[in-house]
């Protein structure tokens, strides 16, 4: 289930971060994206059975939806979200790590010179054994805070040791974050074929309607 932020009057379809989700996702997943507008585009999917949530564009979480998508991870559910063009750091508690308020953009207060290619995927994650793609580069992300755990629960990281995808297991299920959006604004992930294996493996971790791998 894929569920956008974006407004449905300016939305541009082939440029938005849902457009280039669902077109990774296509080729092994069922996917169904919320309808615009709907009352409460979560409960229309969970009542689906959806057992992957994937969230572009999307701010902070609360209140109800909040309860109910803590719910459906710890039920086995896999949340992926992205970074927000709106929201760049959402501060809910459905994050696997603490995220700064600030994004680092190439050029920006705090900023790199050059965008930053990929460096590794965690043997620990379920990236591993993934080929590190030359072609991926970023130009703008959002941080995580430094903690002790923050170095296991990045599965994907840059060049400069900072984090591209983080995640952790919550209960049966899984919370996910890529650090930038999902359309090309902020890197050029979502236009490689690294993008639709780091999603294939991410949905193949849910426990919901069927066995988790």
């Amino acid at each position: 289930g894929v569920i956008s932020g974006e407004s449905p009057d300016t939305a541009q379809p082939l440029l938005s971060p849902s457009y280039f989700v669902m077109r990774a996702l296509g080729p092994f997943a069922d996917v169904r994206e919320a309808p615009r507008g709907a009352a409460d585009p979560y409960v229309r999917l969970l009542e689906d059975g959806v057992g992957v949530l994937v969230l572009t564009d999307v701010g902070t979480l609360s209140g109800a939806t909040l309860n109910r998508l803590r719910e459906f991870v710890e039920n086995g559910g896999v949340l992926i979200r992205f970074a927000s063009r709106r929201v760049a750091a959402p501060t809910d508690t459905l994050m696997p790590v603490r995220l700064r308020r600030n994004e680092r953009v190439m050029g920006g207060a705090l900023s790199w010179d050059t965008p930053k290619k990929l460096a590794m995927f965690s043997a620990t994650g379920p990236f591993d054994g993934m080929r590190v793609p030359a072609d991926v580069t970023v130009s703008q992300q959002i941080l995580a805070e430094p903690d002790a755990t923050l170095s296991d629960k990045t599965w994907a990281a840059l060049e400069d040791g900072t984090p591209l995808i983080t995640g952790e297991r919550r209960g049966k299920g899984v919370v996910a974050l890529f650090h930038v959006t999902a359309d090309s604004g902020w890197s050029s992930l979502p236009l490689s074929l690294a993008f639709v294996e780091t999603l294939r493996r991410l949905t193949g971790l849910s426990a919901i309607g069927g066995e988790a791998l």
